[in-house]
């Protein structure tokens, strides 16, 4: 077998841009994937019964995406995204209905200023108690990010002053759809970096960016195109289940199926479980491999997951106005609509006319532990309760067609003192590296982490060969 100048290990978008970056700049990479499909998290599918193109979960993505913004690019795909011109986001409540947060067209960090002045979803004194917390987004430190790592997000927002107005109607809001779990379980330091990012520098870093097409055509299917036309391969159902060493470098890594591939370099994108698994079959103690920020042994038991269930729901007639909105006091916490938006080219015009008097919506429950054994007739009874709860045309609706999907390990959940240990791209063989969201990006369990982790352990593979 020909010497492969780079193996990647797991084709989810971690992979898939370290793959893109590798091979953009003339190295030949094959990632090997155990699915059959490449996107890992980040997917998306038809649905058999209504044409419709279905995520595999609902991501937020936002303007300060910068990674993520670029690797778009390179794949030619960001003319699928839309980029609010500037943050609005309404908030729907069973009293309150319709509030919304809507930053005027100032430059940053005005535009927050003024969105939180203008947040009429609270009295005025909690949208100036708000402002406490963006006044601690200017300035940062070593030490400061370190001390926010030892508190949650709920203790920090406490010790800024924050009422239980002003966290219920904004900032866990942002903290569980950023972070995926809810204040109490996350570390502070990931709320304020997302914050930072989103809220300092230009004003549409804070915006949201939406996609308009399925999350394979705009993240996945092109970059395995641009792979394989710069001289890559991604295989697909190829699952690595060991790596061999010898004088110190993996010189090797071979598969379930008994399949050897050799490489100069490798580089490993799963989850830490997988890489766990991985190690463990190799006899390679992770003590002695994986680097941390602080030198401390990277402790896989303190790497929780994080669930997020998506409901998406097919009604008989339109129930809601708004593209997107954040539910307060409910256990739904967003709903997207997707009609037509998303429907399959190969659809009829009948169809698509049918089903312009309905509307597709795509309800999250993320931090969603104790929704997963729930059956799905009972999760579609939590989602049409609160639907009816804040969309008065929701109360005589119904659903035509429903689709569940349940992601027990959808991100890593980052609790508080877990950054110290996220491990760096490099390990202690020279010729393997690491990337991943659960890596140290700095980021939560985002697409933004994933991609950039990718470019990062890119270049430092570049460097090597």
């Amino acid at each position: 077998m020909d010497k492969l100048n780079v193996i990647i290990i797991g084709g989810g978008l971690s992979g898939l841009s370290a793959a893109v970056e590798l091979c953009a700049r003339g190295h030949k990479t094959v990632v090997l994937e155990q699915h059959r499909y490449s996107g890992g998290r980040t997917y998306s599918f038809i649905d058999a019964a209504t044409g419709d193109s279905i995520d595999n979960g609902q991501h937020l993505m936002m303007g300060c995406y910068h990674a993520t913004r670029r690797y778009m690019r390179i794949l030619g795909t960001e003319y699928l995204t839309l980029l609010q011109p500037s943050l609005r986001i309404v908030f729907l409540h069973p009293s309150k209905r319709s509030i919304h947060l809507a930053c005027p067209p100032l430059p940053a960090p005005l535009h927050l200023l003024g969105g939180l002045i203008g947040f009429k979803g609270v009295p005025l004194k909690n949208r100036l108690e708000m402002l406490r917390v963006a006044k601690q987004l200017f300035y940062t430190s070593l030490s400061k990010e370190q001390d926010l790592d030892k508190l949650n997000v709920e203790e920090w927002l406490v010790k800024l002053g924050q009422s239980n107005l002003s966290r219920k109607f904004l900032w866990d809001v942002i903290t569980i759809g950023a972070l995926n779990n809810h204040p109490k379980n996350v570390s502070a330091l990931m709320l304020f970096q997302v914050l930072r990012a989103a809220f300092l520098g230009k004003r549409e870093y804070s915006s949201l960016l939406l996609p308009r097409a399925g999350l394979s055509d705009v993240l996945v299917n092109p970059a395995v195109e641009f792979i394989r036309r710069n001289g890559g391969n991604v295989l697909l159902g190829t699952e690595v289940s060991k790596v061999h060493f010898e004088d110190e470098k993996i010189i090797s890594v071979s598969t379930r199926e008994g399949k050897e591939f050799r490489a100069q370099v490798f580089l490993s994108a799963v989850p830490w479980f997988g890489l766990d698994r991985i190690l463990s079959n190799s006899g390679i103690s992770s003590e002695l491999v994986i680097k941390t920020p602080s030198r401390e042994i990277c402790d896989w038991d303190r790497f929780k997951p994080s669930s997020i269930i998506s409901l998406q729901l097919w009604f008989d007639r339109k129930i809601m106005e708004e593209e997107f909105a954040a539910l307060v006091d409910t256990r739904v916490q967003w709903v997207f609509d997707k009609s037509l938006k998303f429907l399959s080219p190969l659809v009829s015009k009948a169809v698509k006319q049918q089903k312009e008097k309905g509307q597709h919506l795509s309800l999250v429950i993320s931090g969603a532990q104790e929704f997963m054994e729930m059956s799905k007739e009972e999760l579609l009874t939590i989602a049409l309760i609160d639907l009816r709860r804040v969309l008065p045309k929701a109360k005589n609706a119904n659903i035509v067609h429903s689709v569940v999907i349940k992601e027990k390990r959808a991100t890593f959940s980052p609790s508080p003192g877990l950054e110290a240990i996220r491990p760096l791209p490099n390990t202690s063989f020279p010729n393997l590296f690491l990337a991943g969201d659960w890596t140290a990006t700095g980021y939560p369990a985002t697409i933004e982490g994933a991609v950039m982790s990718g470019r990062k352990a890119a270049e430092l593979v570049h460097s090597k060969i």
